[in-house]
């Protein structure tokens, strides 16, 4: 059977599974949110213990399919143990009944976790014993859940995630289980994404939301996945290699605080990480980031401005794109065209391979040309933005270039991507290290940046002194201190106290969890030290 046969198949095999899953939704009634009193349950595990001690433990729990609220969720069959999202930041358990799918098993607490601080029992991952039994067949068995504070993603597919790169299914989004509408069903199309995490077990995924008609045409199923923007591509990003699991994180909602809405446009120049637990055919797959794409929609980029993104670190040369066809760019130059069929034309490259070009003119023509080309505050923003992190690595990949039409031309906004290397972490080819090494001396060096450096050392467009003022100003709001100690203190409450970190580090123990906020605290100290010192100079500084 061809991969095209095969993956229609799966997608038409997953419409069923939907169906499925959705069979048994929740009324309206239990949809609204209620909690439950301390103690509350105390009854039924009397009941549990009794059936417990009772009945033969002769119940086959694969056979158990637990349900909160009507919803099935997501199970790790090798242990048994089933995931509920709860809101971790409320003391009050979520009311709602734990049922099977099918009639004939019913579920009891073994527990009563309502007497139980809630809190403390998500952070821990303790994992909470309820009794399934079978009235008719007068038998029994344990099963487990955990209250996980994250929201938790479940995957069904016929393929093997460890062998397949292109694969369809059925997915469902479970939210925090106290709110009305908690989950979300599709079929999905997905792919094996990234560049050099490729290597590594824990992968990273494109997950396209589709719909299969009666024909079997497939259609795109966008849907505001857990609060971000309405869409239906979604990025599943495996943080495998950060030892905090926060770098990405951290660095796209820092961006987000004071460059990604600062264009002029009524658009989102960066993207929305979510944290989720996946879980696909029953095996529990670790912590992952669920991110917005940046693209055309994102963007707004019409039919005629262009959005290109660095994904390899090669020369960029304009005799390259003489040389080389579209579809060898990204081999050649380490560059990809977004919203275009395929890669593109030669005509759709144009814009990117004269910014190439204006790159190693003269001083004068450069001057003139990229004052023009460049939206100087996005500029000054970037700037200012990968010095802070010091994103080393975003400066020759990991970036968007996008190609607003305005009336005198077009204006080149940058939009950054994949911040993990950041904060004193960077790339150092070494695949046992996977690739990380952590320098805590970068806290005290300039970032090299040839087109920016060139710019500043001109003074194009007075962006010294622009630099100088913004850096004032967004260190007396969206970058003071208070703030960004605020932000990273979320991002580490998120993966910490959900207790996904543990479970992550215990499914992938060969992957990076050291948990080292302080050595990040510490960089970030000098790093913002030595930035305040150095702009306020900027004259002095450049020069030297």
């Amino acid at each position: 059977m061809s991969k095209k046969m095969a993956l229609l198949f799966s997608v038409l095999l997953a419409v069923g599974l939907v169906f499925f899953f959705r069979s048994g939704t929740g009324t309206g009634e239990e949809a609204r949110r209620q909690t439950l009193k301390p103690g509350s349950l105390s009854g039924e595990v009397r009941q549990a213990e009794g059936l417990y001690e009772r009945l033969p433990k002769t119940l086959d729990p694969k056979s158990v399919r637990l349900c909160f609220r009507g919803e099935e969720l997501a199970c790790d069959r090798d242990t048994d143990t089933w995931y509920l999202p709860v809101d971790m930041d409320s003391a009050l358990w979520e009311s709602g009944i734990f049922t099977d799918f099918e009639e004939g098993v019913r579920i009891l607490p073994l527990l009563d976790y309502t007497a139980l601080e809630k809190q403390a029992v998500v952070a821990e991952g303790q994992s909470v014993p309820l009794l399934a039994w079978n009235e008719a067949e007068e038998s029994c068995t344990q099963i487990h859940v955990v209250f996980t504070g994250l929201p938790v993603v479940r995957m069904e597919t016929d393929a093997d995630l460890d062998i397949d790169t292109v694969f369809a299914g059925s997915v469902v989004f479970y939210e925090d289980c106290g709110r009305q509408d908690w989950t979300f069903s599709s079929v999905f199309q997905a792919n094996e994404r990234g560049q050099t995490t490729r290597a590594f077990p824990k992968k990273g995924y494109r997950v396209n939301l589709i719909t299969v008609t009666s024909t079997g045409a497939v259609n795109e199923n966008p849907h505001p996945i857990l609060g971000m923007r309405r869409s239906d591509s979604w990025i599943f990003y495996a943080i495998y290699s950060d030892g905090t699991k926060v770098r990405d994180r951290f660095g796209i909602e820092l961006w987000n605080g004071f460059g990604a809405e600062n264009t002029g446009y009524d658009s989102h120049y960066g993207t929305h990480l979510e944290y989720a637990e996946l879980i696909v055919n029953g095996e529990y797959r670790g912590l992952y980031g669920i991110m917005e794409p940046v693209d055309c929609t994102q963007l707004q980029i019409s039919d005629q401005e262009y959005l290109y993104k660095r994904t390899l670190g090669r020369e960029l040369l304009p005799e390259l794109f003489d040389l080389t066809a579209p579809d060898d760019y990204l081999n050649v130059l380490g560059m990809e065209i977004k919203g275009r069929d395929g890669n593109g034309s030669r005509a759709d490259w144009k814009c990117f391979r004269d910014y190439v070009e204006l790159s190693g003119a003269p001083d004068e023509i450069f001057s003139e040309g990229m004052e023009q080309l460049l939206d100087m505050g996005n500029t000054t923003d970037m700037w200012l933005y990968l010095q802070m992190i010091y994103g080393e690595d975003n400066i020759y990949k990991n970036m968007f270039f996008a190609f607003k039409k305005e009336p005198d031309g077009y204006r080149m906004y940058l939009v950054p991507w994949d911040v993990d290397m950041s904060w004193g972490n960077v790339y150092n080819g070494v695949e046992e290290d996977l690739y990380t090494t952590h320098d805590p001396e970068r806290a005290e060096q300039y970032l090299e940046w040839p087109m920016l450096d060139r710019m500043l050392a001109l003074d194009i467009g007075g962006i010294r002194e622009r630099v100088r003022k913004r850096w004032e100003s967004l260190r007396q709001e969206e970058l003071s201190d208070g703030r960004m100690e605020a932000v990273l203190g979320e991002c580490i409450h998120q993966v910490q106290d959900s207790g996904a970190f543990a479970r992550d580090a215990a499914r992938w123990p060969d992957s990076a969890h050291d948990g080292d906020y302080d050595s990040l605290r510490a960089f970030m100290e000098r790093r913002m030290n030595f930035l305040d010192k150095n702009i306020e100079n900027m004259d002095e500084w450049i020069q030297e």
